[in-house]
């Protein structure tokens, strides 16, 4: 079953689609995708798609939503900066933990590139948030999106305070905020379990990223061990039926809770 769903955050209208399960019994886990730099719901390939459909058909609930600025949602992405992200994923949790049915302590964030550190911040500070995954995620934001944006645009947006990259707007405002956030080490603050998939030959996230989150996560006390895991010859967005079915299956692995010794890095 899927329902399209608004949810008001700040001055925004966001725009969100929640999958349930067709048959359940019980009170229903819920994952909740957290898209990347100028992405959306849908996913690059229909990612995000296919991944609600593949988790529903195995008993969970599946939410996936535009922030604003992106998809469907209100706002321009001139607007938007990580920030303002995660006061939005707030309120989608706030609101998704209203919904009759749904599991509240059984609640996992799934971050995939730079949703991976805005899921990473969310889960350091939303006791809500019981699990993390981590799909090539982000590790420095400011860092990393201006090594995909490049010099030139970089050069661009001090100099007139913007850049059109691909028809999305990116503003001085949001470069400078990228600055505040440090996922990497904020995400210790975090005491749940998290696991990470990182695309091996990640094109635009540095798959050392993986190593780096697992380490810093692995310096809490009193926490499960985390493990990296790595798709081999997949790119940032794992496009490919291939290496989606091996995101898909290895992350459902870990949620399932099959046995550590299966989910050991992969190198």
């Amino acid at each position: 079953m899927q329902k399209m769903i608004t949810i008001r955050s700040g001055g925004h209208n966001l725009s969100g689609a929640l999958h349930l399960p067709e048959y359940r019994k019980e009170a229903i886990p819920l994952l909740v995708f957290v898209h990347g730099f100028v992405g959306s719901k849908v996913g690059e390939h229909r990612l995000f798609v296919k991944a609600a459909r593949y988790f529903t058909e195995r008993g969970y609930g599946v939410f996936r939503f535009d922030f604003s600025g992106c998809g469907e949602s209100d706002g321009d992405y001139a607007g938007v900066t990580v920030t303002n992200q995660l006061k939005e994923v707030q309120d989608v949790v706030d609101y998704l933990s209203s919904i009759r049915g749904i599991d509240q302590h059984r609640i996992t964030l799934v971050g995939h590139s730079l949703g991976g550190a805005v899921a990473s911040l969310t889960a350091a500070s939303d006791t809500r948030i019981k699990q993390l995954i981590l799909w090539s995620p982000v590790g420095k934001p400011y860092e990393d999106i201006t090594g995909i944006l490049g010099p030139k645009a970089v050069h661009e947006i001090a100099r007139h305070g913007s850049h059109d990259y691909n028809g999305f707007m990116i503003s001085q405002t949001f470069l400078k905020d990228l600055k505040k956030h440090q996922p990497l080490k904020a995400v210790r603050s975090f005491t749940g379990p998290v696991h990470i998939i990182h695309a091996k030959e990640d094109e635009q996230i540095p798959k050392e990223h993986a190593v780096r989150y697992a380490n810093s996560l692995n310096k809490r006390v009193d926490t499960r061990h985390v493990f990296e895991q790595y798709i081999d010859k997949a790119d940032h967005t794992f496009s490919g039926y291939s290496f989606e079915d091996e995101l898909f299956d290895k992350s459902l692995a870990w949620l399932e809770g099959n046995p550590v010794e299966n989910l050991v890095s992969q190198t």
